[in-house]
Parts: structure tokens; C-alpha cells; sequence
């Protein structure tokens, strides 16, 4: 049986390698295909990252292929060098490690993150390959979306009038209203752009299940994340009557999926005054929490991947700051915010580096819709800028880099500058 099993694993390992070796850019739909199983799988005497791997073999065939066929595929550097400030306190901060491998790990999240934007902006270099994959990030998100949906309807039938929960892939509800958080607006942008009426009801029917699903994970941060991004957006564009459609689409997906009894009930049951208060006090519980931890080390934080090894040992010597339960506190892996989260780890010089990066992105964005408010494809630029605005909102309450998704937000704002840069130079040529 192991003899198969390894036969097998080299098998699809010498396959994934053939593809990415002959089409690179297929590396990055394999990897938005691997997104919802980032964790890892287990096997008997054998562990499997899978979204690492792939990550691996792109990277070692872009570089062999830079340095034996001499096609190099590290020429854009757009928003990169703005990243490297980011990146050297991430580095500065391991020498606090406390565990060497909780360090490097935490280390490589950010590393992957500027390595996958930036195969991105390199690797797709033309229009088929955008749509493939834009597709391939529609279709894995329907795999996610539909999987969440049947799995959260078995479980209200068979819940004898508990709280289900809506996990898919993911192991938690918020990672998958994040990850369904991001796509939508990609997916409805998707949609303002297709003249195929084919095209059009296939993008319809796949927004409407992604916004069931996010519907579904009754996650109060996903809604407002979606809603502050729609209005943001349709106070920065022109598509505004556009945009109005999604609230409208929005709107009516809410009011149809609430009709079903089941769902009713276990949606008044989440939105209780007391619930909410509940998880609000016990979600902001723990930023005061972050803050004493932090204020004797503001410049350069506690060290990267160090918060839940010293939380114990802080808990201890300061009991009375306590407001919160201490289980729940001990079992908690992060503080909730990425913006906190950074701010706690690598203090402010940490702080200030992603804020310039965010400056950074955002002005470009915001200027290039601006300037390309007559490109045939503008929509889909608002969509892909919608998604990168709205997992910036998502990360007030939440880290969704600790679940991969950080990965599918790379390739969303790689997209969004290939798709800039593409228009910008068709735009040129008829300026002249």
C-alpha cells in the first residue's frame, strides 16, 4: 500500500511539473485551484503541503529557465520595490525569534505573498491568459460556494434546531466568507464585461451561489466588508448605476435565501441583540490585550510568529489587565486584526512599511481607474479592485493570511495591474 501511495504522490507531482514546466502560467491557476486546501494532508508516515509545493516547483521552473533557456520571467517589478520596506522589518524581527521554525514560517506567508504577485504580473501576458485564469478562480470558488451551500443545508436538517455552520473547505466559517468575500466583486465585474449571453448566465448563476454562500456564513464582518466596498466603489467610479445592481443583487439573493424557515430561525437566532454584543466584547477583548503585550517594545514589536508564545507567560504576570476568559484567550492563535497583528509583532517601524505598501497600491489603483474610466474592460477593473479593497476591509476584524487567502489577494491585485498596464499600453498608440 505505501509502494502505491508513493507511486501515486511522484506520479501527480511529475505531472504538475510537466504542466507548469511547458505553460508557467498554468502554475498560477494550480495554485488558486490549492488555496482551499492550504493546510496540509497527512498521511501514515508522510506530510503534504500542497499549495507550498506548487508554489515550490514554479518558482525552481522560472528560475531554471531563467538561467538555462534565458527566458526571464522577472521583468515587471510594479508596487514590488514599495514592498521590500515590509519585508526587512518581517526579516529584522525574527532575530526576537523564540522558535526558530514559528519565525520562518510566519516569514514565508509574507514572502508568498510578494513572490505569487509577482509570478502574476510577469506570467500573464496576454488576454487568454487573463481569462483563463480569471475562469479558473470563478469555477474554484463555485467548487467552494456550492460545497458550503449542500453542506450547510444537510447540516440544518440534521441539526434537530442547532447551529450549523458553513466551513467547505476551510476549517472555520470566516476564512470562508473571507476567501467568497474576495471573489464576488471579481465575479459580478466578470459579468458587466461579457457580450456571450452563454457567458452572461453562467457568470449570473455563479454570483448568485457565491452570494449565498457568503449569505450563508452569517459572518456580520464578510457583510460589512462587501457593503462598505460596494459603496466605496460607487463613489470612486462611474459604473454607479452598475454597482447599484449588486446592492440590488444582493438585496435580492438576502430576501429569497431568508424565506426558507430553517434558515430564518438560525439567521434571528445570530442576529440577537445579546448574541452580537457577545462576540463583539469578546472579539475586541482582546486588542487592549495586544496593546499592553506590544507597549514596551513599540519600535520593532515582539519578534514575528512570537504572540501566542509569550501570551501564556503574559497572562500570568499581568492577571489583572485580564477582561477576558482565560481559556479563550490561551486557545486564541492571533489578535484578530492583521493590522494589530502586524502593529504587535513588528511594532511601528512594521506598521508604517505595510502602510506605505497599502498607500502605495491603493494610489495606483484609485489613479488608474481614473485614467482608464473608457477602457472596454473597466468593470472588470472595478471588480479586481473591489477585491483587493475588500480583503483590507475583511482584516480589520480578521488575519486571513493565516488561511492561504492572502494568496488568492496577491493574484487579485496582480491582475488588476496586468489588466492596468495591458490597457495602458492600447491607450498609448492612440494618443499618438
Amino acid at each position: 500500500m505505501e509502494m502505491i501511495f508513493w507511486i501515486i504522490t511522484i506520479g501527480v507531482v511529475c505531472i504538475i511539473t510537466g504542466v507548469i514546466f511547458y505553460r508557467p502560467y498554468l502554475g498560477i491557476a494550480l495554485v488558486i485551484i490549492s488555496i482551499p486546501f492550504e493546510g496540509k494532508i497527512d498521511f501514515d508516515s508522510f506530510t503534504v503541503y500542497p499549495l507550498e509545493t506548487i508554489m515550490g516547483i514554479l518558482i525552481c521552473i522560472c528560475l531554471y529557465k531563467l538561467i538555462v533557456c534565458r527566458e526571464n520571467y522577472f521583468r515587471k517589478t510594479k508596487l514590488v520595490y514599495c514592498y521590500l520596506p515590509l519585508m526587512l522589518c518581517i526579516l529584522l524581527s525574527t532575530l526576537k525569534s523564540l522558535e526558530y521554525s514559528l519565525s520562518v514560517k510566519e516569514f514565508v506567508r509574507w514572502l508568498e505573498l510578494i513572490l505569487i504577485y509577482f509570478l502574476t504580473i510577469n506570467l500573464i501576458n496576454d488576454d487568454k491568459k487573463l481569462i483563463v485564469i480569471l475562469y479558473t478562480m470563478v469555477l474554484a470558488t463555485v467548487m467552494v460556494s456550492v460545497y458550503g451551500v449542500v453542506s450547510y443545508l444537510v447540516g440544518v436538517e440534521s441539526a434537530y434546531g442547532g447551529r450549523s455552520e458553513v466551513f467547505s473547505f476551510f476549517g472555520n466559517t470566516n476564512p470562508l466568507a473571507g476567501y467568497v468575500n474576495l471573489i464576488i466583486p471579481v465575479v459580478f465585474g466578470m459579468l458587466l464585461v461579457s457580450i456571450l449571453l452563454w457567458k452572461r448566465i453562467a457568470l449570473g448563476i455563479f454570483t448568485i451561489l457565491s452570494i449565498v454562500a457568503w449569505f450563508l456564513t452569517f459572518s456580520k464582518t464578510a457583510w460589512l466588508s462587501l457593503v462598505l466596498t460596494v459603496i466605496l466603489i460607487f463613489f470612486l467610479t462611474k459604473v454607479k448605476r452598475k454597482v447599484a445592481l449588486l446592492l440590488v443583487t444582493l438585496f435580492t439573493v438576502f430576501t429569497i435565501t431568508f424565506l426558507s424557515s430553517n434558515i430564518k430561525d438560525d439567521l434571528t437566532g445570530r442576529l440577537r441583540l445579546h448574541t452580537i454584543r457577545g462576540t463583539v466584547e469578546e472579539r475586541f477583548g482582546f486588542y487592549p490585550l495586544g496593546f499592553n503585550m506590544v507597549k514596551n517594545d513599540l519600535i520593532f514589536g515582539i519578534g514575528i510568529g512570537n504572540y501566542h508564545l509569550l501570551i501564556d507567560n503574559f497572562i500570568q504576570k499581568n492577571a489583572v489587565l485580564m477582561q477576558n476568559d482565560l481559556r479563550s484567550v490561551l486557545v486564541n492563535t492571533h489578535l484578530h486584526s492583521l493590522y494589530l497583528q502586524i502593529f504587535v509583532e513588528t511594532g511601528i517601524m512594521g506598521m508604517s512599511a505595510f502602510a506605505f505598501w497599502l498607500v502605495c497600491v491603493i494610489k495606483y489603483l484609485v489613479s488608474s481607474l481614473r485614467s482608464l474610466e473608457r477602457s472596454r474592460d473597466y468593470g472588470l477593473l472595478v471588480g479586481l479592485v473591489g477585491g483587493v479593497i475588500v480583503y483590507l476591509f475583511n482584516n480589520l476584524t480578521d488575519i486571513l493570511v493565516v488561511h492561504g487567502i492572502h494568496l488568492q489577494w496577491g493574484i487579485i491585485l496582480g491582475l488588476a495591474v496586468v489588466l492596468i498596464q495591458f490597457r495602458e499600453s492600447e491607450k498609448c498608440p492612440e494618443m499618438v
